[in-house]
């Protein structure tokens, strides 16, 4: 296929696809419109221009977003270093779909720009594009874009009816998140030739001045709005009857298993606190009740390869759980807000804006139907003294206890500052924190799986799905 754009304009964005190569860019690429088989086009016109291994190419289904798995695809598909993404539709062509259906718009347009504030303040290139084209030429144009293939398919079905499009939805939409990070620009397409020649200065343009021109980042102060659960811990609580509560537990979170399983919700469950806090004898005895089906184990360590070229949020968002599943984190995103900055491994503006960042994330999470726990073990520095004591004279045991434990524990005083502001800026009604007091192990263990009956009790009754 002849190139629709001039030899010279394709050298130049040769030239651009080898400098974010060389220079480990992020770019992401959004397009919107009001028709598929006109996007489609223009987008395949677009990528044929470029070399194929530095792309990746995304269709977002409007009507998809079924749970925190396929909204977190929103950031699993981000472009990693050196790359290039492309978005067919995005959270934008979501957002037309529930406008039209009557929702309320502004919590829409909240999330769009804390999506692409999190993106650029991460290093991403934001570039948004709107094909735009009249209503009464849509047909017409579309008509003399789509392919000669007529077959009936995945592959040329959209799920957006371009009537929905209609100016008074589209331009104060583009309007209200048409902001500095991430501007919009509109491209008329009733000619290819000029809409390609656009779309193509239109993405050099803005990314070549955004990596001359980086935007200046402001200093940012990190609220603390709620409360901080740490301070009402009693740590003198002891269990009673734990085997017969423990089996009793067990059994009611087997059945709330199979009623979330056909719920169309997903729960996401957070294990913070300190070393030997009793984390992984706690997730232990939970998985005891679910079936191995329905919900899947992640310990998080220091990120390694395809984890380190893309932003901090990617490897959880990748890992969210589909309709009906569990996902465990054995430790989370809130290394961010803890380990990070102590250790010098993020910036003091990435830690600064850090809480705004998570508290839009487990947003994303619970306004797409998941249920988000956030368990934080507690115990005094004397009881981890005694177990760290225990762990080295246990052979069984003393590959649990390493050097940075020893180091960590040094740092108690320092810790505990940053676990209480963590604790202070995101403990939110949509995802609060629990904290459970682990000095008797037991006791921590029953708290957690009562933590979990309760939730997923109250959670399930709103959709009818608990007797």
């Amino acid at each position: 296929m002849a190139s629709t754009i001039p030899d010279e304009l394709a050298a130049e964005l040769t030239l651009l696809q080898r400098r974010i190569v060389d220079e480990n860019r992020q770019v992401l690429v959004i397009f919107e419109g009001r028709s598929g088989r006109i996007m489609g086009r223009v987008i395949n016109e677009f990528m044929n221009l470029m070399e194929p291994r530095g792309i990746s190419y995304t269709h977002f289904e409007p009507e998809g977003i079924t749970g925190p798995r396929t909204i977190a695809r929103y950031i699993a598909r981000e472009p990693a270093k050196g790359k290039i993404a492309i978005y067919d539709r995005s959270w934008y062509s979501m957002l037309v779909k529930r406008a039209n259906e009557g929702d309320d718009v502004e919590p829409m347009l909240k999330l769009a720009r804390n999506l692409e504030l999190y993106l650029t303040s991460n290093g991403v290139t934001v570039v948004k594009i709107f094909l735009n084209i009249p209503d009464e030429a849509v047909d017409a144009v579309a008509k003399r874009m789509e392919s000669k293939r007529k077959c009936v398919s995945f592959l040329s079905v959209d799920h957006i009816d371009p009537k929905k499009w209609r100016d008074k939805l589209v331009m104060p939409m583009i309007a209200a998140t048409n902001t500095p990070n991430a501007p919009w620009d509109i491209v008329d397409v009733q000619d290819l030739y000029l809409a390609m020649t656009m779309v193509v200065h239109t993405f050099m343009e803005r990314t070549s001045h955004r990596f001359d021109h980086p935007i200046p980042s402001k200093p940012i102060e990190m609220r603390l709005p709620f409360p901080n659960p740490r301070e009402e811990a009693d740590l003198t609580l002891e269990a009673k009857s734990y085997k017969s509560e423990l089996e009793e537990l067990t059994d009611r979170i087997g059945d709330l298993q199979q009623k979330l399983a056909v719920s169309g919700r997903s729960l996401v469950l957070v294990f913070e606190g300190w070393d030997a806090a009793g984390k992984g004898g706690s997730i232990k005895r939970l998985v005891r009740a679910l079936s191995p089906r329905g919900y899947y184990v992640r310990p998080v360590a220091a990120p390694v390869g395809e984890e380190k070229v893309h932003s901090y949020l990617w490897r959880f968002a990748i890992n969210m759980p589909k309709e009906g599943h569990i996902v465990i984190f054995d430790r989370s995103w809130y290394g961010r807000m803890m380990v990070e900055p102590i250790e010098g491994l993020c910036s003091e503006d990435e830690y600064a804006r850090s809480a705004a960042e998570i508290r839009a994330f487990e947003r994303l999470i619970t306004e797409s139907g998941g249920i988000v726990v956030k368990f934080w073990m507690e115990i005094s520095p004397e009881e981890q003294l005694a177990r760290f004591n225990a762990r080295e004279a246990n052979p069984v045991k003393r590959w649990k206890i390493t050097d940075e434990d020893w180091r960590n524990r040094e740092k108690w005083d320092l810790y505990e500052e940053y676990i209480d502001r963590m604790m202070a800026a995101t403990n939110s009604p949509n995802a609060p924190w629990v904290v459970v007091e682990s000095e008797d192990k037991k006791y921590g263990r029953l708290k957690v799986l009562r933590t979990v009956r309760d939730v997923l009790e109250r959670e399930l009754e709103r959709t009818g799905f608990v007797d």
